[in-house]
């Protein structure tokens, strides 16, 4: 299963593009230069103030040198806060951002950025190419601040894990298990449970075992709400619920919980068969004062083929002689029992 936060983030940034692409008007068509239908006489056109504005807009939009164009603009904004020329402003700069974001100039993309952002702080198209600015340039706390800001503004799902993948990055475990956490919260995320995976492995690494199997539960939670799963999901489904069942059958026999273990192993073992599972079963059943049940299980276990199985048998035998005075006469019998038992 993939995540969706690239679609999300990369969806953002194709509406920065749209959002951010206006044409620049000219001289010639002043009229459509204006927002919401604000128009200019042809005597406002002709006056010395807006003559003066408008060559000084156009200078500023004809600079080769865009972050010195990006100052004349914004310099622009400072010294006539009430010019009917700032659409025209604002448009340029706005081109000036496409400009950098074309041409891969991150550097000057990112400076240009932040300088407007000091203007307009929740402007989410330009803080959307902060964000890609400072992701090119390796500035991964930067992207991090700039990507709160934009959750901030617009909370969503891609956002939120967009962000813990950021805190992973930098390896700060503690804000991302915060953000992914919050991920979960949406319902984008509520069958994804190779995430919620990832976060038990983390918690098993860190031997916080009870966490991990904490986790485990959500995994499964997550795991039955997928639908019409491929053939490559269905492999990770059956991968999944049986390290997790392992984990919680482990977990509670930590906590003498033998009965629910069992279960647990159980779970496990109709997800993929393993010597372990029948080994931790019988141990469950000992607990139990269950032996004969015990030894069958065993028995199971050995019966996997595998190397390390063969634990199984030095303790199934170990048992029996001390039941049957010493000797293993009759030890088939507990064979037959264990191949009788259902997979």
């Amino acid at each position: 299963m993939k995540c969706h936060s690239e679609v999300f983030f990369f969806a953002m940034l194709a509406f920065a593009v749209a959002y951010i692409s206006m044409p620049v008007p000219g001289h010639a068509d002043t009229e459509l230069k204006q927002l919401e239908g604000n128009t200019q006489t042809e005597e406002e056109e002709s006056s010395p103030e807006y003559i003066e504005q408008y060559d000084e807009w156009d200078k500023a939009n004809k600079e080769p040198d865009l972050l010195k164009r990006g100052a004349m603009l914004i310099e622009f904004m400072d010294k006539y806060p009430e010019s009917t020329l700032l659409p025209n402003i604002e448009a340029s700069y706005r081109n000036t951002l496409i400009e950098c974001d074309n041409d891969g100039k991150y550097q000057e993309l990112e400076s240009l950025a932040e300088q407007w952002l000091k203007i307009k702080p929740k402007d989410l198209p330009v803080l959307a190419y902060v964000v890609k600015a400072a992701e090119k340039l390796g500035h991964d706390e930067k992207r991090i601040q700039y990507l709160i800001k934009i959750y901030d503004i617009q909370p969503t799902a891609g956002y939120a894990y967009a962000i813990a993948q950021s805190y992973d990055k930098i390896k700060n475990k503690a804000k991302y298990l915060e953000w992914v956490e919050k991920a979960f919260t949406y319902p984008e995320f509520e069958s994804n449970f190779l995430l919620r995976y990832s976060i038990v492995k983390y918690y098993t690494d860190a031997k916080e075992f009870a966490k991990a199997a904490q986790y485990a539960q959500l995994t499964l939670k997550a795991a039955d709400l997928v639908k019409d799963p491929s053939s490559e999901t269905k492999a990770q489904l059956h991968q999944v619920r049986h390290a997790c069942y392992h984990l919680i059958g482990l977990n509670l026999m930590e906590g003498k919980k033998y009965a629910e273990a069992i279960h647990a192993f159980k779970q496990a073992l109709k997800a993929e068969k393993y010597w372990e599972g029948y080994y931790s079963i019988a141990q469950c059943l000992r607990h139990l004062n269950n032996v004969d049940d015990a030894l069958v299980y065993l028995a199971k276990a050995d019966l996997q083929g595998s190397t390390a199985a063969v634990k199984a048998k030095e303790e199934l035998e170990m048992i029996y002689k001390k039941i049957h005075g010493g000797n293993l006469t009759g030890i088939n019998k507990i064979y037959r029992k264990a191949e009788k038992l259902p997979d």
